[in-house]
């Protein structure tokens, strides 16, 4: 079935999309036993990003990329313009999102540990469909050029290459490959629990400018990894998205002392601050 690909490839495609599957489950059983947070809490999460992404901005941009094909491959510049624009939906999208569900249904659930809870719900689904979904992709691509000979294909000249280098390029593929995704979904998922932690402060601090803050956070990320790839390979995106993460996990664990401290009883809290109801 995979004639001509390295089985090492295979083998990590297969172990990256158990890890893809079984982690976001492990991680949301520990946020509950753990830390006590609400599967509500969870499942608000993971309905946020496929409300905010697989039933809008994904469909929205796949749209707008068919309509502007012929435009974003004659043009370098509206190309990078269309990577931009494509960032920041993302960071809009998600953001107003979790802004939204902490406002509304989460109400009575803005504790650190609820953050954490619905960033690992919305990591999750997202890893679920993006990091297992595309590694499934890639080995069913595998398995379909595998069998095919491009010399006994009648296909017009561009797409005939097309195939060619497509195998080719699988077959050149490291054994490791693979991993690297499944290394970018564990920094994507530090990530949005940081980004759920901001856009909380939006409450427990009474501003706006932290639903503001995570917008541009999360826009800057995406640029970044996306360019980094773009103009220094695959290991470079991986790079940054590792010193983002750790940065996140910085962000995360200093909110967490933060609410830690007792806070001073002569000091009213924010009007719309209100407490996890642990179930």
């Amino acid at each position: 079935m995979f004639k001509g690909v390295d089985e090492g490839v295979v083998a990590t495609s297969l172990v990256a999309v158990g890890v893809a599957v079984l982690l976001p489950l492990v991680l949301a059983s520990w946020a509950r036993r753990r830390l006590g947070v609400a599967w509500k809490v969870v499942g608000w999460g993971a309905l946020a990003f496929a409300v905010s992404q697989l039933f809008t901005r994904l469909p929205l941009i796949q749209a707008l990329q068919v309509v502007l094909a012929p435009a974003l491959k004659d043009s370098p510049a509206l190309e990078l313009l269309w990577v931009v624009f494509a960032c920041l939906t993302a960071g809009l999208f998600e953001e107003t999102a979790r802004l939204w569900a902490f406002g509304r249904p989460l109400k009575d659930f803005r504790r650190w540990r609820d953050a954490v809870g619905f960033g690992v719900g919305h990591g999750g689904l997202e890893w679920v469909v993006l990091g297992a979904g595309a590694t499934v992709l890639l080995l069913v691509n595998m398995a379909t050029l595998a069998q095919l000979d491009p010399a006994t294909l009648s296909l017009p000249p561009d797409r005939l290459e097309a195939v060619m280098n497509a195998k080719q390029t699988i077959a050149e593929m490291r054994w490791w490959a693979p991993l690297l995704g499944l290394w970018e979904r564990v920094g994507a998922m530090v990530t949005h629990i940081m980004l759920s932690v901001l856009v909380l402060q939006r409450y427990v601090k009474g501003s706006l400018r932290w639903y503001w803050l995570a917008v541009a956070v999360h826009f800057v990320f995406n640029l970044a990894v996306v360019l980094a790839q773009r103009f220094w390979g695959v290991l470079a995106a991986e790079g940054v998205v590792t010193l983002l993460a750790l940065a996140g996990l910085a962000v995360i664990l200093r909110f967490r002392r933060e609410e830690a401290v007792p806070r001073d009883s002569s000091q009213a809290p924010p009007p719309e601050l209100s407490h996890s109801a642990a179930s």
